[in-house]
């Protein structure tokens, strides 16, 4: 049976189109060679793709979450020989004082992951990793903040008063040599805090001034109360009398209106009778002639010509004669 040469040529050109596109198609479903890196991990895949790169993993049993980073994209066509990596978030822990918080990151290092969640590396942060080691899946992270603050004060350092004896003075008598100086101390302390807890404590203390010590003179040259018939001539001793005996220089008048002159002393009558003559060590006989309102009980105050002489007499306690 013949073909009419019509109905021949319509075969040929139906055959050549089924043909093209059968030859199109086969690049299209070709063989697939594809190299994954999937979390650092290695694996070459081979097979046919009809579809993108997703549905190459899917089928080739890669799973791959709406998280991970695919690069080329999965909406890629797939080509042979072509490289595909696959990175998976890290789950991270952070703790701050009593707070923990979880979170996903594909940050490399410890320092990228704290910069990205805003947290300052300077000095005053400590971290319980480096800040340039690799950030691992499940890490732990304790974030430490540390301050500081310092306080001033200043306190006095007391004198120490020290007493030395010298025979320049009588017994009773005492002297100021030196005044005494406070000093001063200057104490700084730091404390060290670490979430907001105390954990260290620096006192230091500066000497801004050093104290002088106070000084002060004390009498131990005794007094000369013996008497001896020399001293005294034909005088006889009714008795003796322990006194506190101050000075007084020379004017104005004595409690009887006469002049008061050297000789005489102011006394409590009710101890010291008015009138009656006394002997006084290093002064001689003298007469009570006078009164005073600060002369009560064993006290008297003793006349002398000129300021000058009742100031270095000052204040004295001395065994009185009285005589007749």
């Amino acid at each position: 049976m013949r073909i009419p040469k019509s109905r021949w040529l319509s075969a040929g050109v139906l055959a050549g189109v089924v043909f093209l596109c059968v030859g199109a198609g086969s690049a299209r479903y070709a063989w697939k060679t594809v190299t994954v890196y999937d979390g650092g991990q290695r694996q070459v895949i081979g097979g046919f793709a009809a579809k993108n790169l997703g549905q190459f993993l899917a089928d080739h049993g890669v799973q791959v979450t709406s998280q991970d980073r695919v690069s080329p994209p999965l909406t890629s066509r797939v080509a042979s020989g072509m490289t595909v990596r696959i990175e998976h978030p890290k789950q991270v822990t952070l703790v701050t004082g009593l707070a923990k918080q979880r979170f996903q990151t594909f940050a490399p290092t410890v320092k990228d992951f704290l910069e990205q969640q805003g947290i300052p590396t300077g000095d005053t942060q400590a971290v319980s990793e480096p800040l340039s080691a690799p950030l691992t899946d499940g890490e732990e992270l304790d974030i430490v903040e540390e301050t500081s603050r310092t306080s001033v004060q200043t306190r006095t350092i007391q004198f120490q008063t020290i007493r030395r004896s010298t025979d320049a003075l009588y017994r009773g008598q005492q002297r100021v040599v030196t005044r005494g100086v406070e000093g001063l101390q200057r104490i700084r302390t730091t404390e060290v805090l670490r979430n907001g807890k105390l954990v260290r404590r620096t006192v230091t203390r500066t000497t801004v001034r050093q104290p002088q010590d106070r000084v002060i003179e004390v009498g131990t040259r005794p007094h000369s109360y013996g008497l001896s018939a020399r001293s005294i001539g034909s005088l006889v001793i009714e008795r003796q009398l322990t006194v506190l005996a101050t000075a007084y220089p020379a004017g104005g008048r004595t409690a009887s209106g006469t002049p008061a002159q050297p000789g005489e002393i102011a006394v409590d009558p009710t101890v010291i009778p008015l009138g009656t003559k006394w002997y006084i060590p290093g002064i001689g006989i003298v007469r009570a002639e006078d009164t005073g309102s600060a002369i009560r009980g064993n006290r008297i105050d003793i006349c002398m010509a000129t300021l000058g002489q009742a100031d270095s007499w000052g204040l004295r306690t001395v065994t009185i004669y009285q005589v007749r």
